[in-house]
């Protein structure tokens, strides 16, 4: 009697007990993913560095696509300098990067800096924070002209210089909404201001001002703004425990749900999609839902003022750092959500990634990082070209293990004769397996089974008296990226469960 275990559809579920795990959802999928080929696993592409590396062993801060009309368009990237003592501003249109080298000569003294980045009017508008060196004076870029303010009280957009009346405040967040410009968290002076949104006036003539007297708005004084997105024609402001909404209009406390990192804040089309130490939260701009359960175990065993993320062909991928699950250590660990099959997996990149990006490469999104060796990487697609089979050279390993299949069928327990597994492409993939039988009361090690070799492949087993069988496959190298389809269970019927 053979009993198929196809259609893996579900994520992967690392926070469920043992005996009530669906059979179609992995327990682990780390390197690999059931949403290309839907109930298939297959292994995840690789990745590659762009240009050549920028700064020797200095993290990349900030990364921004900045589009800056219809014909004109970068990846911007900020780094320190070699002696970390300033800011370093380059450019890319897909291949080597060129420094802007005005702005280091502004933003000399700061370093360590996580810079966000904004378009408008033509324009990207730069601010930033640094534990040590504070808010980073606002710069500019049109073309590779830097505006500057210098001493972080103008800034004149039209020719890039320092003299108009124009007064932007420094702060960690920027963000458009509607036809005006949003700092938040702020230090417009000597005095920091944590608290408070900035907001422009509406554009005249391809000029922007502010007016610190009468346009802002606070949260609660006891609050530090955490980020800030726009989505649903509303602002909408974080700080770790609360939201706030504003319409231009009405300004008010909208959840008590907070975010921890405003890198995690990503719009998919209605959904905002934000983290915190409590999960992962989804909202169409109703009460938000947690999506994080499956995965709980990762979120709590991150520092979620660390993690950030980005959305790239509605899949959301979460940077964790490096933890450890289940006695299992986890480095650079990304956890990745597709958006319209709700299904997490992980990925370990080689590189340690310190900010994600998006890039539109004529018309194709593609996921950007950049690492803490002053490096920027591009993922690989399955759709390219030419497949990305390594992380940047670098083999990379690939395994998943399945929910553990119970052998009781009207209360008879089942003979193992052997294994049958199918793969389409096996490329090194090795299967193995773990069991327990009525004398013991925890899971043996994994018996290697063998490689997947042909597109049904026979394992002779020897596991009799078998209670609860679990399968698991793995492999390490750059070849093609291999594809499993399932296995099937050969069986005799043997005795009564007791």
């Amino acid at each position: 009697m053979r009993i198929p275990y196809f259609g893996f559809l579900k994520g992967e579920n690392s926070n469920i007990s043992t005996l009530i795990h669906p059979p179609d959802q992995p327990k682990i999928l780390n390197g690999c993913t059931n949403t290309w080929k839907v109930g298939a696993l297959t292994k995840d592409p690789g990745y590659v560095i762009v240009g050549s590396q920028i700064q020797d062993n200095k993290s990349i801060t900030g990364m921004f696509n900045f589009i800056q009309d219809a014909s004109t368009e970068k990846m911007l990237c900020t780094v320190d300098d070699a002696t970390s003592d300033d800011t370093q501003l380059f450019y890319s249109t897909g291949g080597a990067w060129t420094e802007v080298t005005a702005a280091e000569t502004q933003w000399a003294n700061y370093a360590g800096i996580d810079v966000e980045m904004e378009s408008m009017l033509g324009y990207c508008f730069i601010v930033g924070y640094g534990d040590t060196d504070g808010y980073l004076p606002v710069g500019t870029l049109n073309g590779t002209t830097f505006g500057y303010i210098g001493d972080g009280s103008e800034v004149n957009i039209s020719d890039g210089s320092s003299t108009a009346n124009v007064t932007m405040p420094k702060g960690k967040y920027v963000k458009r909404y509607r036809d005006r410009l949003y700092v938040a968290n702020c230090k417009p002076a000597a005095t920091e201001e944590s608290f408070r949104v900035y907001y422009s006036d509406v554009p005249t003539a391809g000029t922007i001002a502010w007016n610190r007297t009468t346009n802002f708005l606070d949260v609660d004084y006891s609050d530090q703004i955490t980020g800030m997105e726009a989505n649903w024609d509303k602002l909408v402001i974080f700080t770790e425990k609360r939201t706030y909404m504003y319409d231009q209009s009405e300004w008010r406390k909208t959840w008590d749900y907070g975010c921890s990192n405003h890198r995690t804040i990503k719009n998919s089309g209605p959904y905002m999609i934000f983290a915190n130490q409590d999960g992962v939260w989804i909202s169409t701009s109703g009460r938000p839902k947690n999506i994080a359960g499956e995965i709980m175990d990762f979120i709590k065993a991150a520092n979620m003022r660390n993690a950030f993320a980005e959305l790239v062909d509605e899949e959301y991928h979460l940077h964790l750092g490096t933890v450890t699950v289940d006695g299992i250590t986890y480095t650079n660990c990304v956890k990745t959500l597709s958006i319209p099959l709700t299904a997490w997996r992980t990925r370990e990149y080689t590189d340690t990634p310190t900010v994600f990006a998006t890039y539109n490469d004529s018309g194709t999104e593609y996921l950007w990082f950049g690492t803490d060796d002053g490096q920027v990487m591009k993922k690989g697609k399955y759709t390219d070209a030419t497949l990305l089979k390594s992380d940047n050279g670098v083999d990379f390993a690939s395994n998943f293990e399945l929910a553990p299949t119970h052998f009781n069928d009207i209360g008879q327990i089942k003979r193992l004769n052997q294994i049958i597994g199918y793969a389409n492409k096996g490329l090194g993939l090795k299967l193995k397996a773990r069991a327990v039988d009525s004398s013991h009361r925890k899971l043996t090690d994994y018996m290697t089974l063998g490689e997947l070799t042909e597109y049904i492949n026979h394992f002779h087993v020897d596991m009799e008296d078998a209670v609860l069988l679990q399968i698991a496959g793995g492999e390490n190298g750059s070849n093609e990226y291999w594809e499993f389809l399932g296995y099937e269970l050969d069986v005799d019927l043997y005795a009564q469960i007791e």
